[in-house]
């Protein structure tokens, strides 16, 4: 069986874009939809998100460096992501004040920039098209980091 490519934060975030422009941007509280989830039912950026890194998520086969680079990729793009929500990097102060992992607080703004009112699925999507074109697709992901706020502006 051959292998996938090597999981990157541009990856990711193109997977993402793809996804959310299929299935179309979710808004509110009632996100379950019985018998339209999955590859079918709106989502949120959040959601859509998630839905790229099952996408560049390496084989259950494959050991050792793949699922090493996939870690860095999916904690990379997650970060870049958040940061162009938030329109500069996102500052240790904001999770640690409210006593959040980095993580969680990250999530919470892709699921907040969600339901801010009049969001569109174009505008979801250009926004992980454009923290996706701040790493180079064809790279592969082996040294974790992001790109400068100077490649972000």
């Amino acid at each position: 069986m051959p292998r996938k490519p090597r999981a990157t934060p541009a990856r990711i975030l193109t997977a993402a874009a793809d996804h959310i422009e299929r299935v179309g941007l979710y808004q509110g509280d009632h996100l379950w939809q019985p018998g339209r989830m999955g590859d079918t039912a709106p989502c949120n950026l959040l959601h859509a998100w998630g839905r790229g890194v099952r996408a560049a998520r390496p084989r259950w086969s494959q050991r050792g460096e793949a699922w090493e680079i996939f870690q860095r990729a999916l904690f990379d793009s997650l970060v870049v992501l958040s940061n162009q929500v938030h329109g500069r990097p996102v500052s240790p102060v904001r999770w640690r004040r409210l006593g959040f992992a980095e993580d969680a607080y990250r999530r919470t703004l892709l699921w907040c920039w969600t339901d801010t009112p009049g969001r569109t699925t174009a505008e979801a999507a250009v926004l992980l098209r454009s923290a996706a074109a701040l790493y180079r697709s064809d790279a592969d992901h082996t040294v974790p980091g992001c790109p400068t706020l100077q490649n972000m502006v």
